[in-house]
């Protein structure tokens, strides 16, 4: 009985949505169907562009005990993502940015810090979320992932959210991706970033590199219009 009541009131909530030009369906959030894959084998997550920590948190929220390595540039998230991972021997981190040649850069820091980014802000970021904006600059470390983790040869997963700065990551992980299993990826759809590849290129690199779409998560929206303007994507070997 209870379950036919579901049904009705489920039928009955598509039902109103369509009427309104809505369709209403499960939602299926991307943390527990990625949690499923690493379960499967990954015993790595290299975190580039951890933040806060809130990415390896909603691993291990879902079920993930695997090793994470998190690298983190701007000093105040870098000081909240240790805290987060105090207490977790399985959860390293560094304080550097990674890309494909080694050095010195200035970083945007952001008000919310997770806008914070080594390119500018494109007008069109601006225009979708006026209330961040950039505090100061900070001037991080530059190094390249096969250079922070060439000696391990384990299959890995490779996350990358660095605000427009995803290809130059994967110019320094060359050797990474020959052993990576997994690959999640910031897409933006529209420019949000000066300078940042477009998301067409992204996914053409991947697949050069053996790697399909397999999941798309949209999470940043233009409030004017609804556009779709940034995705987290899965790609597989």
């Amino acid at each position: 009985m209870l379950d036919y009541a579901r049904s009705v009131l489920v039928d009955a909530v598509k039902r109103l949505g369509r009427r309104y030009g809505l369709e209403v369906s499960r939602y299926r959030p991307l943390s527990p169907r990625l949690v499923a894959r690493l379960n499967e084998g990954i015993p790595v997550v290299y975190d580039v562009g951890a933040n806060r920590g809130q990415f390896a948190l909603d691993l291990r929220e879902h079920g993930y005990a695997g090793e994470i390595v998190s690298f983190e540039p701007v000093r105040a998230a870098y000081v909240q993502l240790v805290a987060a991972s105090e207490h977790d021997a399985a959860w390293s981190h560094q304080q550097v940015a990674l890309g494909g040649e080694e050095g010195e850069i200035e970083i945007h820091v952001t008000s919310n810090l997770a806008s914070s980014s080594l390119l500018e802000m494109h007008d069109g970021h601006i225009a979708a979320a006026p209330s961040v904006t950039v505090e100061r600059t900070e001037t991080v470390r530059v190094v390249r992932l096969d250079t922070l983790v060439g000696g391990d040869t384990r299959p890995c997963m490779l996350k990358i959210d660095v605000q427009g700065f995803e290809d130059r990551v994967l110019d320094g992980a060359g050797e990474t991706l020959k052993r990576t299993v997994l690959v999640e990826c910031e897409l933006s759809i529209a420019p949000l970033y000066d300078g940042q590849a477009d998301f067409r290129v992204m996914i053409d690199r991947l697949d050069d590199a053996g790697f399909a779409l397999v999941d798309l998560d949209p999470f940043f929206y233009d409030p004017a219009d609804g556009r779709v303007l940034s995705v987290d994507a899965i790609f597989a070997r």
